[in-house]
């Protein structure tokens, strides 16, 4: 009872906090930038209070009571909304391991974000240049960013605007026994595909089609992904098996095939609810 008591609290705390937000936005900060600053600077600064701090601000406040509970078949933004489709794992011996396979296949690592990486992507992304370590935004699973990132840039000018790339996350050992991690379910089916002393690394992989799109849940900037994330998986085990770096392959039916809302306006992702089980060989 008091659980229930404290969410319908919470609910109404939000609730009070977004009208409160939206009053000083619509009569304290427009009033006061308005008659000091053209309209389109003002709506600019408008838009970046709402979707980089109000916006944001509430959700996080809605997420601190309220857990993401969705089944584990795509990552999510830091605000727990869905991201990538969660569509390949790869099996190794170690990280080194997996980083020599992954390079040798012509993929590259990809750059830690920071503001000097931030405005070397920009740049190259408005003059379509080559950057073929830039940096991703961040997605999580386990609760935690990704642990290492690869990517090929594509195009006739190749550039950060499009490129095929994908994200892993280390699965361990120890992963917290959390319903909102998914820890339990990613060791138990993995538990069939492995042996002592191999390291699995869950992976979401990803086409970048378009620099440029709006999220939906706070109308922040952010890149466009294609559609078919089975083709960009099965992109990705093509190279590696080019390579010759692949001893196996195995699927995981970790749902039924799908399509859901991706987090940009009309973005509507599909995926076959597999995951491909990748064993590298141990030539690194």
């Amino acid at each position: 009872m008091s659980g229930i008591f404290f969410r319908t609290l919470w609910r109404l705390i939000v609730g009070l906090m977004a009208i409160a937000l939206a009053y000083i936005t619509v009569f304290l900060i427009y009033p006061y930038l308005q008659d000091r600053m053209p309209f389109l600077i003002v709506l600019i600064i408008i838009y970046i209070w709402a979707a980089y701090i109000g916006i944001p601000l509430l959700v996080r406040m809605w997420r601190t009571v309220f857990k993401s509970s969705h089944l584990p078949i795509y990552t999510t933004t830091r605000d727990g909304w869905s991201s990538d489709p969660v569509n390949i794992a790869i099996v190794c011996k170690s990280k080194k391991q997996l980083i020599n396979h992954m390079k040798s296949a012509g993929w590259n690592i990809a750059d830690p974000v920071t503001t000097k990486t931030f405005l070397r992507t920009l740049y190259c992304i408005a003059t379509r240049k080559s950057y073929p370590s830039a940096p991703f935004s961040k997605a999580y699973l386990f609760d935690r960013v990704y642990d290492i990132g690869f990517q090929i840039e594509s195009g006739d000018r190749p550039s950060p605007s499009h490129r095929h790339h994908v994200r892993f996350w280390h699965l361990l050992a120890d992963q917290p026994e959390d319903k909102h991690s998914h820890g339990v379910f990613w060791n138990g089916i993995m538990n069939l595909f492995t042996k002592k002393q191999q390291q699995i690394w869950i992976g979401a992989a990803s086409y970048d089609s378009r620099p440029f799109a709006i999220r939906i849940q706070n109308l922040q900037i952010t890149h466009q992904i294609d559609s078919k994330t089975n083709d960009e998986r099965d992109f990705l085990i093509n190279t590696l098996q080019q390579n010759n770096s692949i001893s196996g392959i195995g699927t995981v039916k970790a749902g039924e095939p799908l399509q859901f809302k991706g987090q940009t306006f009309g973005l509507k992702l599909i995926a076959d609810g597999s995951l491909k089980v990748v064993k590298l060989k141990k030539i690194f």
